[in-house]
């Protein structure tokens, strides 16, 4: 009998890196660049999860597939996302996923079915590379923060942009480059850790982008990262194009048959502290608790019992504020003890979130010499490194959008003791790394 083997799909460029990057590194080596928020979960966060367990178990939601109950849950999500976003939407056009990398697969798997090139911003998280790859579908270019495109050769018949506020790696604002699109899809990475002088700049800035539409676009959200719980990888998404709903519900009933139920109480309540971060900000002492009863009466509308009460919603804004306030302290560790070592200055300052890209101080500019730079540092220090590599793209991308030395992530969700104490490890790296002998770099 035959064997029967699937045919090999190769890895896309930032997730060869990466395996490159890793070789014979000990897992458990320090890291400065994590792509996941470390700061503590509020503890009414943990109340709610809590009670959202209980309260699901109590509805039968933990033996069933699926209830009555999601469905209340994603026409509650429509109207709470609707009126944060500026946009008019039904249950029907949201959907729960795990995390926004699920989002991420099932929409470029869509678009590759569609002929739909993708136009990324760079850096941008390796899924939108990798899945397009295993699907057939195409990278039509890849542009920088200032909309500068790098074309690639790839040729699709139709083009989606891909639009992330703020970029996740470098915490900044893009501006689109002047193309035109089919299709757009609007990754929103972080909401709440903005300055505290442009507490809601994201969210303005995404507002203003939809322009009161989700048509032909696909709108990705995460809990995750801003309420600290990306274990739960809890994710919605969001679209007015049918043909992209439907493909998406017929894919995740393929697979998992439903959603985990607690994954939507949590989009609830994020959704339910977004609403009321920006009440608790405004100049009305009263904002808050008329933004608290409007809530109160819209989950009595749908008839979701797991309202959050006023005072973990209270806690939960401050949460934020009070984490919003860590990473700026880190901001100014890393301004302090990185000298000599990285790019310093205002202009890398995170927009919102935790992540910043700054260049490295070092002598090359060639990938594989980046690559081999920070695999000696990985098993000669125990220090792992994120470069640019990693974040999408290809070498050549890279080369033509960013020159210059390599770039490498920081994530400031650490404790600040840990950030100070990578940073002066990276310093004796720097400094004492051995590299390896060169090798021949593949065409």
């Amino acid at each position: 009998m035959t064997a029967l083997i699937a045919p090999i799909t190769e890895d896309a460029p930032c997730v060869a890196v990466y395996r490159e990057l890793r070789e014979d590194v000990p897992r458990s080596s320090a890291q400065i660049g994590y792509g996941y928020n470390l700061y503590p979960a509020a503890r009414a966060t943990h109340r709610f999860l809590r009670r959202a367990l209980g309260a699901c178990a109590d509805l039968g939601r933990l033996h069933e597939y699926g209830t009555v109950h999601d469905t209340r849950d994603r026409a509650l999500a429509a109207k709470l996302a609707g009126t944060y976003l500026g946009v008019q939407l039904d249950g029907e056009q949201v959907v729960f996923t795990s995390g926004a990398t699920e989002g991420i697969g099932l929409v470029t798997r869509w678009l590759a079915a569609c002929d739909a090139g993708l136009i990324l911003p760079a850096p941008c998280y390796y899924a939108f590379e990798q899945t397009p790859r295993r699907w057939g579908g195409t990278i039509q270019g890849r542009y920088r923060h200032d909309g500068h495109l790098a074309v690639t050769s790839t040729v699709a018949a139709r083009t989606a942009l891909v639009e992330i506020f703020p970029n996740g790696v470098t915490g900044t604002l893009y501006t689109p480059p002047p193309t035109t699109h089919d299709f757009r899809v609007i990754d929103v990475v972080f909401l709440a850790g903005g300055t505290r002088e442009q507490p809601h700049a994201i969210t303005e800035t995404v507002r203003s982008t939809l322009a009161g539409t989700v048509a032909d676009t696909a709108v990705l959200m995460t809990p995750s990262k801003d309420l600290c719980v990306p274990g739960i990888r809890p994710g919605l998404l969001i679209s007015g194009h049918a043909s992209l709903i439907d493909a998406v519900r017929d894919d995740v009933f393929d697979r998992t048959a439903s959603s985990s139920p607690l994954a939507g109480q949590l989009v609830l309540l994020y959704l339910s502290v977004l609403l009321l971060a920006e009440a608790a900000h405004d100049p009305n002492p009263r904002a808050f608790a008329r933004r608290y009863r409007w809530l109160v009466r819209q989950y009595a509308r749908h008839e979701v019992p797991t309202v959050p009460s006023e005072d973990d919603c209270r806690e939960i804004v401050e949460h934020l504020d009070t984490m919003s306030g860590h990473f700026a302290r880190g901001f100014d560790l890393l301004s302090e003890h990185a000298t000599g070592l990285l790019e310093m200055g205002d202009h890398l300052r995170p927009v919102a979130g935790y992540s910043l890209l700054p260049r490295l101080t070092a002598p090359f500019t060639r990938p594989q010499e980046t690559v081999a730079w920070v695999n000696a540092i990985g098993q000669q220090f125990q220090l792992k490194l994120n470069p640019h590599l990693l974040f999408g793209g290809t070498k050549e991308s890279w080369h033509t959008l960013y020159p210059g030395p390599p770039r490498i992530r920081v994530n400031l969700s650490v404790p600040h003791r840990d950030l100070v104490t990578t940073l002066e490890l990276l310093r004796a790296a720097h400094r004492g790394v051995v590299l390896p002998l060169p090798r021949t770099e593949a065409a």
